[in-house]
């Protein structure tokens, strides 16, 4: 295991650090998770994302923070504007309309449903390619955000995986 890990950084110190030209992106992010997403880089090649997503059938909400790392991708073929970006961070979230049948007697109709809150917590991590158009302020990326979760909602406990494509307007 400590011979992947110390190759896995050496991989990864083998490209080159170069900045991302933009400061502050935000977007909408279509995936499991889908909603609005702010990214702010804090320094070179570092950046934290928020991610604020209502709904995914539940009524609900979860908030995500992840921190994250980027790096100039396909340096070898001089196509610029490609970013591979990695890192990981924790969500939280709750929901409403999880429905629990109480059955008070026999029969169908001896019963009532009760409708449940639930609330989620977990940790991510997150890797993907993004792409800054250029000409025009926009980026796009697709990312795949794989996350352990953990919930109080008895009949789905788990989530493990999350990939979703996103477009992002970004400022200087």
């Amino acid at each position: 295991m400590k011979k992947i890990f110390f190759a896995f950084v050496l991989f990864m110190g083998i490209y080159k650090s170069y900045t991302q030209d933009y400061s502050t992106g935000v977007g909408l992010r279509g995936g499991w998770t889908s909603g609005i997403t702010a990214k702010h880089f804090i320094s070179d090649g570092r950046a934290i994302e928020g991610i604020f997503s209502s709904g995914w059938g539940e009524r609900g909400f979860q908030i995500t923070g992840l921190y994250e790392f980027h790096k100039a991708a396909f340096t070898k073929y001089d196509m610029e504007g490609f970013w591979w970006f990695y890192g990981g961070g924790a969500h939280f979230g709750g929901a409403y309309s999880y429905e629990y049948w109480h059955q008070t007697g026999p029969g169908y109709l001896n019963g009532y449903y009760e409708t449940r809150h639930y609330m989620t917590f977990g940790i991510d991590g997150i890797f993907g390619l993004e792409y800054r158009i250029p000409d025009i302020p926009v980026t796009i990326a697709l990312d795949i955000k794989p996350f352990l979760e953990f919930s109080n909602y008895s009949d789905y406990p788990f989530h493990f995986w999350d990939s979703a494509f996103t477009i992002r307007y970004v400022f200087k």
